[in-house]
């Protein structure tokens, strides 16, 4: 999972983007290490059972933060990233693991915001829109590479991962 999550940090660092393929890679392998997990693997029920519960955690973790997405918040690659955590660990696991990524990323946010000058402006921003959001009961893009260029995104995949890897120097 670090050698996934290693290369989603890269690629939304590079790119700011993270590939399907790699987000697929990670898919597949997840469902093989949790075949191999089971001591009943040569059943086929088995294989349904651990498919079906992967497929479950990822999907229940990116529906939580669907909504960010949609509102253009978060990118998909992100979604899916997170999506792979829990499926990796599991829902109690996932959210310890998630939880250092997104504190790493809040504080980089405000930090780099407030580097920029720009924090005030930002804050601001997020207010008038969540006014707009509630008078028009609508969910408008808050973030547009065209009208707000890159100077206010942080790469997510790279702060899922440093959060990984906290959680796994606090594990063990």
């Amino acid at each position: 999972m670090l050698l996934i999550l290693g290369a989603g940090a890269y690629f939304d660092v590079r790119e700011h983007r993270i590939p399907n393929w790699l987000v697929l890679s990670g898919f597949i392998i997840g469902i093989l290490l949790d075949l191999l997990r089971s001591a009943e693997v040569l059943k086929g029920a088995v294989f349904w059972q651990v498919l079906f519960l992967f497929c479950f955690k990822f999907a229940a973790a990116s529906a939580v933060f669907l909504p960010l997405f949609l509102c253009r918040m978060m990118g998909a690659g992100d979604i899916k990233v997170i999506g792979l955590i829990v499926a990796y660990l599991g829902p109690v696991a996932g959210a310890a693991a998630l939880l250092p990524g997104l504190l790493i990323g809040a504080v980089w946010s405000f930090a780099k915001m407030a580097a920029k000058g720009i924090l005030f402006k930002r804050l601001s921003y997020f207010w008038d829109y969540v006014k707009r959001v509630r008078q028009t009961g609508r969910f408008p893009a808050y973030y547009s590479s065209s009208r707000d260029g890159y100077e206010v995104v942080i790469p997510l995949g790279l702060c899922l991962f440093l959060g990984m890897l906290v959680y796994i120097i606090l594990l063990y």
